[in-house]
């Protein structure tokens, strides 16, 4: 969506920013999504259908339902919207690790510093091979999180969902993450082994903010369940 920018809320009026022509308005958000949907001008009609997608999965509405006065695509359900954004992965694929120990905020002395080596360490007792992605620092700056860059493969992303499953089963995954979070300045639990304060998910468009400027810069937003039917497709051409 490159020529596709900016849409700022300004009631009344929606404005919406582009690269390439000044801006415009509309007079609701209703309007904007009925432009994005039916415009036909050559080379932007899929640049629209994006950004009205984007628009949808961040409002929460349903974006495969035309926009028209009744508005029903504004009419979905809590567990139809946490599949659709669970489905928005970041490419090439990224795994975020969250230390719980500092981003539930408890006492410093309960807090616990994560070296990048020690997340290696975990992720190697858990059959992770090293040299296989790159582990770096995330945002916020205190330490709390860490990022795990695989290359734009199938492998890369077969070895990061590896990780997220590994996390979920032992039910740290990111809504275990969420719960904790309900938590915070509660007294934790004592962790016999460092990966008991650590919470790992494949990333999704939503956590974006955990990236650092580069890694954003070099991320795009791809389907989740288009990327295993192409890992589905290798595996039978392999077999």
């Amino acid at each position: 969506m490159s020529n596709l920018k900016k849409c700022f809320v300004y009631l009344p009026f929606v404005h919406f920013f582009s690269y390439n022509s000044v801006a415009r308005k509309f007079l609701d958000i209703d309007a904007l999504m009925s432009h994005a949907y039916d415009t036909c001008k050559p080379g932007l009609k899929t640049k629209h259908l994006g950004f009205r997608k984007a628009l949808c999965v961040l409002m929460g509405w349903n974006w495969q339902v035309a926009p028209d006065p009744s508005k029903a695509y504004q009419s979905f359900s809590s567990e139809e919207v946490n599949a659709m954004k669970g489905d928005l992965i970041l490419w090439p694929p990224v795994v975020v690790i969250h230390n719980s120990s500092i981003a539930n905020k408890l006492k410093v002395a309960e807090a616990k510093i994560v070296s990048v080596e020690e997340i290696e360490g975990v992720l190697a007792d858990i059959g992770f091979a090293s040299g296989k992605a790159k582990i770096t620092h995330g945002k916020p700056s205190d330490q709390s999180v860490f990022v795990v860059k695989f290359p734009p493969t199938i492998s890369g992303f077969q070895e990061a969902m590896r990780i997220h499953d590994h996390f979920r089963a032992e039910n740290h995954g990111k809504e275990e993450l969420e719960q904790t979070k309900g938590e915070k300045g509660k007294k934790a639990a004592p962790a016999d082994k460092l990966e008991e304060l650590l919470y790992a998910h494949i990333a999704l468009a939503e956590d974006l903010l955990y990236l650092d400027d580069e890694t954003k810069k070099r991320c795009v937003v791809s389907s989740k369940n288009e990327i295993e039917a192409k890992a589905d497709a290798t595996l039978n051409l392999d077999s």
